[in-house]
């Protein structure tokens, strides 16, 4: 599967070199003015288990992940180190189409199944699970899953794969919202939906445009600090970069206006972020800009 995904992100990169040519330039709605480069600290080798790591979550000291499209509906909890697995616990009512974001407040961990490279799909599906079933669950044990199903009611499907700008990989709770960034391939901004975090059946409209020099595919937000962090990666002609953004929220609106932005390294396939004591965790799917890696950045 690995391989498969190295093959995959080459033809990623060949499919936007030729269709960016044909794009025109998206300008930007602010200056856009780079903070300095971040250096993540590599923590662990994730275990080859999970070494397309797409969300991230933390309870009571540890970390939870998942893989993405065509793996198992398994959260995986990770040891002390990050190193090996601890725990694998499977959704019983649930399938993995492509989760792509884990999401999580005190009582509900949130597992977005929303990645849509392809751009095809209409509807798509985000699964609550219970933290309390999650605790008392053993290794290898099953847990029930409730769903919301959500449409992006002002998009329509697309018959250009990694070419459109319906995709999406990031997900994270703000106050009593879900909070879902689209990954632009066509025009490098994303799109901000709000959804409730309770209605079984919804279907959506962005309430905000951001430009963000790439492509987003993960996202957290610290209710202590009111930051907002997403993490990323731009494709160039001949290059790669990944990078975050932080920014603060002000009255349940991200302020992007200040937002910092910060090309981090090592270049990676950078794929879910999380706050952690004030630092930045994340974590990144084997490709050919390196292994499956857990990292920290120091803030």
């Amino acid at each position: 599967m690995a391989g498969c995904k190295r093959i995959s992100f080459v033809l990623i990169y060949a499919v936007f070199l030729l269709t960016s040519c044909s794009l025109s330039p998206a300008s930007p709605h602010y200056p856009l003015a780079e903070s300095g480069a971040l250096n993540v600290t590599l923590l662990a080798k994730l275990p080859a288990e999970v070494d397309e790591s797409s969300g991230l979550a933390m309870r009571d000291g540890r970390l939870w992940t998942h893989n993405d499209s065509g793996h198992a509906a398994t959260l995986y909890q990770l040891s002390e180190a990050g190193d090996a697995i601890s725990r694998r616990v499977h959704i019983k009512n649930a399938a993995n189409y492509d989760w792509e974001a884990l999401a999580q407040d005190s009582d509900w961990l949130y597992i977005a199944d929303c990645g849509n490279n392809i751009g095809d799909r209409s509807w798509l599906q985000i699964y609550k699970v219970a933290w309390q079933d999650l605790d008392q669950a053993e290794d290898g044990a099953e847990v029930v899953a409730k769903r919301i199903m959500f449409r992006l009611a002002d998009t329509e499907p697309s018959t250009r794969p990694h070419a459109h700008n319906d995709d999406c990989e990031a997900l994270t709770v703000v106050g009593d919202e879900l909070w879902l960034f689209t990954k632009n391939w066509q025009d490098r901004h994303t799109r901000l939906y709000r959804l409730d975090k309770t209605a079984a059946v919804q279907e959506v409209v962005s309430s905000e445009r951001f430009f963000t020099n790439g492509l987003i595919t993960g996202a957290d937000f610290d209710p202590d600090t009111e930051r907002l962090a997403l993490v990323g990666y731009r494709l160039g002609f001949l290059s790669v970069a990944a990078f975050i953004w932080q920014l603060p929220v002000i009255n349940n609106t991200p302020q992007w206006e200040l937002g910092q932005y910060h090309v981090i390294r090592p270049t990676r396939q950078w794929e879910a972020i999380l706050w952690h004591q004030g630092d930045l965790l994340l974590t990144s799917e084997a490709s050919l800009l390196g292994g499956a890696s857990l990292g920290r950045i120091a803030l």
